[in-house]
């Protein structure tokens, strides 16, 4: 079925794209929920006259969007739980609980929102992705831990591995660098007539600059005369 998108949508289009998608999810959800129109005759008439309302409501959503991102984006989440010796938690955290975690703090992030694979079973520091609006996403880390204590020393170990992941990628940086300054000297040892050629090549633009430069000199003299 083809429709009339009112809003936009992360890998399907923007408000107005006409696009193709299965009946079943246009008759069940975006037609619904007023998130799309059929794509007919008359919709396409309706949908000029409400297109300048509806692109200033999602500016001022997508602006509503980008100051909760500003609070939520250097926001330390840590989630206290029981767990057994091994880490495993006696319960999870789902998106569910992410999303209360954020209404409490007056921010309104639907449980839909949360892009987390599965619920949290284990203690630990994980990647989330959260969407705000199709043009608004960030990624959080959540800190899940038995105590404040220990979701302290897991975010130590983490910023340690961090830090050490840094310094081995200069380290190979350098050492590539270092590679390719020996290969070039070692290339150009192997081709001394290529060396030579650079030499001459130098020496004879050297030449020209001063023959360049002794012609302005003579040309000064005689203006000044």
């Amino acid at each position: 079925m083809e429709v009339i998108l009112l809003e936009s949508f992360n890998k399907l289009g923007k408000i107005g794209d006409i696009v193709k998608v299965k009946d079943g999810f246009a008759r069940n959800y975006l037609i619904p929920q007023k998130k799309a129109l059929r794509a007919n005759k008359e919709n396409k008439v309706h949908f000029t006259k409400i297109k300048q309302d509806l692109i200033e409501k999602n500016e001022k959503i997508i602006e509503e969007a980008k100051k909760s991102l500003k609070i939520i984006s250097g926001e330390e989440i840590i989630f206290i739980r029981n767990a057994s010796d091994n880490g495993q938690l006696y319960g999870s955290v789902s998106p569910k609980d992410i999303s209360n975690y954020f209404n409490q703090k007056k921010i309104d992030i639907k449980p839909s929102n949360i892009n987390l694979h599965s619920a949290i079973k284990k203690v630990g520091i994980y990647n989330i992705n959260i969407k705000l609006h199709a043009e608004v996403t960030c990624d959080l880390k959540i800190n899940v831990a038995t105590s404040n204590e220990n979701a302290e020393l897991q975010k130590s170990e983490v910023n340690k591995v961090k830090s050490s992941d840094e310094k081995k990628e200069d380290k190979d940086k350098k050492d590539e660098i270092l590679l390719e300054n020996k290969e070039s000297i070692s290339e150009n040892k192997k081709n001394p007539e290529k060396i030579e050629s650079m030499k001459k090549a130098s020496t004879k633009s050297e030449t020209k600059i001063k023959k360049e430069e002794s012609g302005l000199e003579k040309d000064i003299k005689k203006k000044d005369k």
